[in-house]
């Protein structure tokens, strides 16, 4: 969880505010026991929080060998039957669990996590809540693969619940490590605990072992800067009716997280996320993992990535703030006074394409400046600075500019709309 002290200034001015997502709440079970869980929690999500719940299933396609080519084998379309009976299964567990709930049920054909993936991004779901099984360790892990999945190739927060959990946990630890993602993570997961929760915010130092004389300097800077972080974040977290809590752990973070679950008897744990794009979908964080598979509660995971924060940033804007639309006659003018205003500031930069999905362009970018260039007035955005160099980005085919600033009129959001997406710049 880090090897460097965390400084106070380096996330909460840039972090704040945050909306959480507002989607409906997507319940993903395949009818089975172990997805038991999920109901009476959607439930209780729904009732805190006035979102509505959706329930999807997704089938395995049946798979035909084609003898000649047996290695190439051919899927096939299930046929009525099999979707008739898994909608009859997932309703009559519905009825057995949350009689009183008769939510919508959507059948999907498919791989199962790629299918809830995709339902997730369609509905922009505010959570996915699954089950997590039996106490039996060995149906964690096996069931832990499923969520580690569904993190892997999705950006929405996945709330795996155990068995013993069926109202809203209120004795709630939230793993951090002060980054913004973290951060994030903690304020989605305060709109899905009780009112009148314990939240304890734990962060795992590294362990600062032997006599040195620079280790123990170091160890001492490192709690007195962690010390003060917390008091900010809570500070920052602190909501009426929630009781806060803090707690500083040092040594092998996923080991300790674990033991002090159980020493607290948690009734959740929170963890976030970490990366950008293809790295994060290829390896998640081994903290997060670990806590899938063993942690003794039950697990709220939200991914930490580029268009989550900017999505969430985006969406504080539009809650608190003004958008202005560009004038094209004046956009010249505009671009060259928006680049004196936030000269040398760091922004994180995105791409949004309708074909291929988000990409990010980088993070920490200093930026230098944007400008029209050429005929076809295609806008250029520049980063760096004479030490580092520079960067630049085009975006051909503009269509509308629009700038967000905070109440107190500082820039917070450039976005730039063209024919099949937009890129948004959002500064730190």
């Amino acid at each position: 969880m880090g090897t460097t002290a965390p400084r106070v200034s380096e996330f909460l001015s840039t972090f704040e505010p945050v909306v959480s997502p507002r989607g409906p709440l997507l319940l993903a079970s395949d009818g089975s026991p172990a997805s038991d869980a999920a109901f009476p929690m959607a439930r209780a999500l729904a009732a805190h929080t006035g979102a509505p719940v959706q329930v999807i299933s997704a089938l395995v396609p049946n798979v035909m060998p084609t003898y000649a080519l047996d290695a190439i084998p051919t899927p096939a379309i299930p046929v009525s039957a099999l979707v008739a009976g898994r909608q009859e299964t997932v309703r009559e567990q519905m009825a057995r669990l949350v009689s009183d709930t008769p939510w919508p049920v959507t059948i999907r054909a498919g791989d199962p996590v790629r299918e809830i993936v995709r339902q997730a991004e369609e509905t922009e779901a505010r959570a996915i809540v699954v089950g997590r099984g039996r106490h039996d360790l060995l149906d964690r892990i096996l069931g832990g693969e499923s969520v580690l999945r569904l993190l892997q190739l999705g950006d929405t927060p996945v709330f795996a619940v155990s068995s013993e959990l069926e109202a809203l946990p209120k004795r709630v630890v939230i793993a951090t490590d002060f980054s913004v993602f973290s951060i994030y993570a903690a304020r989605v997961a305060l709109d899905f605990v009780a009112p009148d929760a314990w939240v304890q915010l734990v962060h795992v130092a590294p362990p600062f072992g032997g006599n040195a004389q620079v280790l123990r300097e170091f160890s001492g800077e490192y709690r007195r800067e962690a010390t003060k972080t917390f008091s900010t974040l809570v500070a920052q977290l602190r909501r009426p009716g929630l009781t806060f809590d803090t707690m500083l752990l040092d040594g092998n973070a996923s080991a300790r997280l674990v033991e002090h679950l159980e020493a607290v008897q948690a009734d959740l744990v929170v963890t976030a996320t970490h990366g950008y794009g293809f790295l994060r979908r290829m390896m998640l964080g081994s903290v997060t993992a670990q806590l899938v598979r063993s942690a003794p509660c039950s697990v709220l995971c939200v991914p930490g990535s580029a268009r989550t924060l900017a999505l969430a940033r985006a969406q504080a804007m539009a809650h608190h703030q003004q958008t202005r639309v560009l004038a094209p006659e004046q956009l010249d003018a505009e671009l060259a006074a928006f680049s004196a205003r936030n000269l040398g500031r760091e922004c994180t930069v995105e791409v949004h394409q309708t074909d291929i999905g988000v990409h990010p362009i980088g993070r920490h970018l200093v930026f230098s400046g944007a400008s029209i260039d050429g005929p076809d007035g295609r806008i250029v955005l520049m980063f760096g600075d004479a030490a580092a160099g520079h960067l630049s980005h085009q975006v051909r085919g503009t269509g509308q500019v629009e700038l967000m600033a905070d109440p107190e009129g500082r820039d917070q959001l450039l976005r730039i709309s063209y024919d099949g997406g937009l890129t948004q710049l959002v500064f730190d």
